[in-house]
């Protein structure tokens, strides 16, 4: 096969540009290549609680209140720099939200400072993984870790030290959990602490802002490394694959792409006549628009489409009253029936048992072994567009 022809101008790399093609398409790289402005508005509340939580860490001094105040005057009217290029001011709605979401974990979890706490590390490295200036035109990879801790500890057993390195990321999806502790961007920053730092442990950390709970996992070099070196090469092979000529392969990636509306090749999938791929790009437009819908109609009456309306309407739905339980056994009782002959009658689903093993054992071991024993696994169909499992 020919080999494509290679780009001579460096592009600075982050883990998230990786992932645009492994999770959508090579063009959206192409289009990042190109400074190719896209729609911002999904991130704000994150953006937000991030820039808080870091001057909060910055500043230990000053009331986070304050801070939080003063983060939300300055993006929601000036907007912000990101990498060199300027972004517009973030919707106050979005603003108030990530403030909220900084300084509730801040309250249960109090953001750490100190020496050898550094809040939003820069790393860069150039083509031959040596560590540069973060803009420095030289960078061929770049990337800001939220919280990075580096810190010696004592080893009882050699009577010696050790050099810990902790790496905390905040995050803002409710979808972020313990999978998040082997995705790309974890591997990604534990390579460049590596690199920088050569601790003997690295200690990754997903800080869920709205679950208030952080997923741990550790690395212990000495054991480890040929893993690191493994993903390092990783890295290194996606770095040399988006330097190329990148041809465009719309698909189900569109859903999730963010420039899809700025795309040609997305048009021309609406615009065509394969039935599934103008359904793939249907249900883009859809996950792109529905958010900023539902904003615009919060407070309006529905507005009237032909025979439809679009927007919230008011519905009836029947719900059980908090003392349901009580009056249905009194009634149960009361027409001659025992407990016995009630049980058959109720239907209990996965919830409803899983509720009762929390009665039953507060040690989670012993209830997955009963809920094993109660449950079965069985396959259903369930349509839509689907990752592929690997």
């Amino acid at each position: 096969m020919p080999r494509r022809k290679e780009k001579t101008m460096i592009h600075a790399y982050h883990p998230t540009t990786i992932k645009m093609h492994w999770n959508n398409c090579p063009h959206a790289v192409t289009l990042w290549k190109r400074k190719v402005q896209y729609d911002r508005s999904i991130f704000q509340a994150g953006v937000i609680a991030h820039a808080i939580l870091e001057q909060i860490g910055k500043c230990p001094e000053e009331d986070p209140k304050e801070i939080a105040d003063e983060v939300v005057k300055t993006i929601c009217s000036e907007g912000r720099d990101y990498d060199g290029e300027p972004e517009p001011p973030a919707p106050l709605q979005d603003a108030i939200e990530g403030a909220k979401l900084a300084l509730d974990w801040h309250e249960r979890y109090p953001v750490e400072n100190g020496e050898g706490i550094t809040h939003e590390h820069p790393f860069a490295f150039d083509q031959n993984w040596k560590e540069v200036d973060y803009n420095s035109t030289q960078a061929r990879f770049r990337t800001l870790l939220d919280v990075v801790e580096i810190s010696e500890e004592y080893d009882e057993e050699s009577d010696g030290s050790y050099t810990v390195a902790v790496v905390r990321d905040y995050k803002t999806s409710w979808v972020a959990t313990e999978n998040e502790l082997d995705s790309f961007q974890r591997r990604c920053q534990a390579v460049v602490v590596w690199l920088k730092y050569n601790p003997d442990v690295i200690k990754l950390e997903v800080a869920n802002l709205r679950m208030k709970k952080t997923f741990r996992k550790e690395i212990h070099v000495a054991f480890e490394e040929d893993t690191l070196q493994q993903w390092l090469e990783e890295i290194n092979l996606s770095l040399d694959t988006l330097d190329r000529d990148l041809r465009p392969n719309p698909g189900p990636g569109c859903t999730t792409c963010f420039y899809k509306m700025k795309c040609k090749h997305f048009d021309n999938m609406y615009n065509g006549e394969d039935l599934i791929q103008k359904y793939i790009a249907a249900k883009a437009i859809v996950a792109q628009t529905e958010k900023e819908v539902k904003k615009l109609l919060i407070d309006s009456s529905p507005i009237e489409s032909g025979n439809q309306m679009i927007g919230y309407t008011q519905k009836q739905r029947k719900k059980v009253t908090a003392d349901t339980n009580e009056k249905l056994l009194e009634v149960w009782k009361e027409q001659g029936w025992n407990l016995d002959e009630l049980y058959p009658q109720l239907s209990l689903g996965v919830t409803g048992v899983e509720k009762i093993a929390k009665i039953i054992y507060k040690n989670k071991n012993e209830r997955t072994e009963l809920t094993q024993k109660l449950f079965k696994v069985e396959p259903y169909s369930s349509f839509g567009i689907h990752k592929q499992k690997k």
